[in-house]
C-alpha cells in the first residue's frame, strides 16, 4: 500500500511538474519573444530619429543641391547603422528619395512590397518581417514641422542584428531551463510534505476508525448486558454473518455493513422494558407487540450516526421472513435486503443452538431440520442452503468457543474489513 502510494504521488508529481513547465513555459517562452520584439522595435526606432531630422531640415527648403546631400549623408549613415534601406515621402506620398545599402540589394528585393497603408498614420508603425534567418522591421515615421502640421513620412528596413537576437534567445532559454528546474524542485520538496500530511491523515482516520470500532463495541456490549449479560450471541451471530457473506462473495462495504448490523441487530432492546426483554415464559399479544417496537428503536438510533447507516439493513430486517411474514414491514423475498436475510439465518440458528432464559439448547441435527423446513418460508432458500452446506463446520468452529476465542476471531474480521488494528 506504502509502495503503491508513493508511486502514485510521484506520477502526479511528475504530471503536475510537466503540465506546469509546459504552461509557465510557454508563458516564458512569449515573453521572451515580446521582448526581443520591443528590443528590435526601439533599435529600430533609434537608428531612424537622424534620419527623419535630415528630412525634415530638407522639406523646408527643398531643392536639387540639398537633396543631393540628403541622399549622401543618407548613404554615409545607411553604411554605418543597421538600416538596409530608407524611403522618405512627402505628405502626399510622393517618393522624395529612396537609398538601399548595396550590400543588401538582393534581400530588398525579396521582402514583401506594400501600398500607401502607412500614409494616413500620424504614430510609429512597426512590422515584423522574417526572411529565413533574418528578422527585419520595417518602421514607419511620420515628419512633423513645427505646428505640428504631417509634412512626409519615413519608412526604413531595419535588419536586427543576429548577435542581439541570439543573445536575447540565449537568456530567454536560460530563463525556460531555470523554471523548469525550479518547478521541479518545488515539485519534489512537496513530495517528502505531502508524505507527512498523508501519514497524519490517515492516523487521524485510523483514531476515528478505532474510535468508532470502539462505539460499535460499547453499543454491542451494552445490549448483551441489557439482554443476556453476555457478548456471547454478538459475536457467533457476526461470525457466522461473516463466513455467508464471503461465501457470496459481498464487496467490502458490503461486509462491513453487515459486520456493524450483526453486532448491533438488537440495539433497540434497549428501550424494552425488563418485564417484557426478561421473561422467561411466552410473551403475551400485546408484550410481543412491544418487544416488536425494539426494529423501530434500533433505526431510529443508528439513523443518527452516519457512520453506522450502513446497519440499517440488518437492523431494521431482521425479523422480516422471505414470504412476507414477517415484521415490521412484511417485506417478502428480495426485497428483502441481502444482508438482512444472511443475518436471518444465522441469527436463529445461533439462537435455536444456544441456551436462553426461556429453553435449553437444541442439537446441532434439530437445529439444521429446524432451518431446512423453514427454507422458503422464513429464509432465502439460497442463503439458507449455502450456511447449512457448510454448517457442520461452522458449528464447530463457532458454537462452542468460549467469548475470548471468539473476541480474537471477530477481531480478525474486523481488521481485515475495516484495515485497522484493534486494540
Amino acid at each position: 500500500m506504502i509502495n503503491n502510494l508513493h508511486t502514485w504521488l510521484l506520477l502526479r508529481l511528475l504530471l503536475l511538474w510537466l503540465v506546469l513547465s509546459l504552461v509557465i513555459g510557454g508563458v516564458v517562452y512569449y515573453l521572451g519573444n515580446v521582448r526581443l520584439d520591443n528590443h528590435i522595435v526601439n533599435m529600430a526606432k533609434t537608428e531612424t530619429e537622424s534620419y527623419t531630422t535630415a528630412v525634415a531640415s530638407y522639406l523646408k527648403s527643398p531643392s536639387e543641391s540639398a537633396l543631393a546631400e540628403l541622399n549622401r549623408r543618407i548613404e554615409v549613415e545607411i553604411e554605418q547603422d543597421n538600416l538596409i534601406v530608407v524611403e522618405f515621402y512627402d505628405a502626399s506620398s510622393n517618393k522624395i528619395t529612396d537609398v538601399v545599402k548595396p550590400s543588401a540589394l538582393e534581400v530588398e528585393s525579396k521582402l514583401p512590397k506594400h501600398g500607401s497603408e502607412f500614409a494616413e498614420h500620424t504614430s510609429i508603425v512597426c512590422n515584423k518581417l522574417i526572411q529565413g534567418e533574418d528578422t527585419f522591421m520595417r518602421v514607419f515615421v511620420p515628419i512633423f514641422d513645427s505646428s505640428n502640421s504631417k509634412i512626409g513620412y519615413l519608412e526604413g528596413i531595419y535588419l536586427a542584428p543576429i548577435e542581439i537576437i541570439d543573445q536575447i534567445r540565449q537568456q530567454t532559454l536560460w530563463s525556460l531551463i531555470l523554471v523548469v528546474l525550479v518547478i521541479f524542485a518545488t515539485s519534489m520538496a512537496l513530495y517528502p510534505l505531502i508524505l507527512r500530511l498523508n501519514r497524519k491523515l490517515i492516523d487521524y482516520s485510523h483514531n476515528l476508525a478505532l474510535t468508532n470500532i470502539g462505539m460499535l463495541k460499547v453499543l454491542g456490549s451494552a445490549i448483551a448486558k441489557r439482554d443476556s449479560d453476555t457478548n456471547i450471541h454478538n459475536y457467533r451471530v457476526t461470525l457466522y454473518s461473516v463466513q455467508i457473506g464471503e461465501m457470496l462473495r459481498l464487496s467490502r462495504t458490503a461486509m462491513q455493513g453487515l459486520i456493524k448490523g450483526a453486532f448491533l441487530h438488537d440495539l433497540g432492546k434497549i428501550a424494552i422494558g425488563d418485564a417484557i426483554l426478561h421473561k422467561t415464559g411466552k410473551l403475551t399479544d400485546e408484550e410481543f407487540t412491544i418487544m416488536m417496537t425494539h426494529v423501530q428503536h434500533g433505526e431510529d438510533i443508528v439513523r443518527g450516526y452516519d457512520w453506522l447507516k450502513n446497519a440499517l439493513d440488518v437492523v431494521s430486517g431482521h425479523h422480516e421472513k422471505f414470504d412476507g411474514s414477517g415484521y415490521p414491514l412484511g417485506l417478502a423475498q428480495d426485497n428483502i435486503p441481502l444482508n438482512a436475510r444472511i443475518f436471518s439465518v444465522a441469527d436463529v440458528f445461533d439462537a435455536l443452538t444456544s441456551k436462553r432464559p426461556y429453553k435449553e439448547p437444541f442439537s446441532f441435527d434439530v437445529s439444521v431440520k429446524i432451518l431446512e423446513e423453514s427454507m422458503g418460508s422464513h429464509f432465502d432458500p439460497e442463503v439458507a442452503r449455502l450456511f447449512l452446506d457448510y454448517a457442520p463446520v461452522l458449528y464447530a468452529e463457532i458454537c462452542n468457543d468460549d467469548e475470548e476465542l471468539l473476541h480474537g476471531k471477530l477481531e480478525a474480521c474486523i481488521v481485515k474489513y475495516f484495515d485497522v488494528a484493534v486494540i
